[in-house]
């Protein structure tokens, strides 16, 4: 949601077009750039205070927040169970998986090469 925040702000500085600078300590800063701010500043003090968790009055946003904080409870809970490789196994599955795309890919290479050369024997496709 931050990053969302972020972002909007920073199309808003794009589309602001004045030539308008401020001094603030001594530099001049574009009011464009300052207005930006202020927005994620707004957006990301609301969105920290929706995503903490505490009561807002509206029920809609109480309960989601609730399932949010539940959902992340029981995701750490079930992180827990999770049985990690060992180095060894992750070397051999990393190895495993590079030398399976290495392999997909000249394959593919092959097949593309043969449909262009029968493609262009059949003169489908320029010379």
């Amino acid at each position: 949601m931050l990053l969302l925040a972020l972002f909007g702000s920073f199309r808003l500085y794009q589309l602001t077009v004045t030539p308008d600078t401020v001094r603030l300590l001594g530099m001049a800063v574009p009011v464009a750039a300052l207005w930006s701010a202020g927005v994620f500043g707004v957006l990301g003090i609301l969105i920290l205070v929706l995503c903490m968790g505490p009561s807002t009055g509206i029920k809609a946003i109480d309960s989601q927040t609730h399932a949010l904080i539940d959902l992340l409870i029981d995701t750490e809970a079930e992180m827990g169970k999770v049985s990690w490789p060992d180095t060894d196994e992750l070397t051999r599955s990393t190895t495993a998986v590079l030398i399976g795309i290495v392999l997909l890919g000249v394959f593919l290479f092959v097949v593309d090469w043969t449909v262009t050369f029968a493609m262009r024997l059949i003169e489908v496709l320029p010379r």
